[in-house]
């Protein structure tokens, strides 16, 4: 007898990213916090699936996602963790096109040099700013947060 699909009332995500033919890249999450649009946070892993928390909240291994748009706790989203994005919210910081930006003690910091795939770094600049939103590249890849 083969087994039997039971549907469960908890809510499950998908493990798997999808690709947009933009060249984005999106997994998806449960919000473990209400989301503000266009402020990145991490995705972490765990029985259910993806799950949102801030960057300050942890040191494992995770994917920097950015929500499209603002979702309150416990919605199901895709947040885009690849590709190009406008107006990523961050720290007031100097940015250089080509540099490196990472998460560093919990928040998004820009590096000294170009992206180059250390172990905090989740995108590229692509514009020169000292503002506190940032046109950037995702690297779609987990990474864990300098300290």
């Amino acid at each position: 007898m083969s087994p039997v699909f039971n549907k469960s009332t908890t809510q499950y995500t998908t493990f798997q990213a999808r690709y947009d033919g933009d060249g984005k890249v999106w997994r998806q999450a449960v919000a473990g916090d209400t989301l503000v649009a266009k402020t990145p946070v991490q995705i972490i892993y765990n029985e259910y699936g993806g799950v949102t928390l801030a960057l300050a909240e942890g040191t494992d291994y995770t994917y920097i996602g950015v929500p499209d748009a603002a979702a309150t706790t416990a919605d199901v989203v895709w947040l885009q963790t690849g590709g190009f994005v406008e107006d990523v919210v961050t720290p007031a910081i100097t940015t250089a096109v080509g540099y490196a930006l990472e998460v560093h003690d919990g928040a998004i910091a820009v590096t000294a040099g170009d992206y180059d795939g250390n172990d905090a770094e989740f995108a590229v600049c692509t514009e020169v700013s000292t503002a506190s939103t940032h046109d950037m590249m995702l690297v779609d890849r987990m990474i864990i947060q300098s300290t």
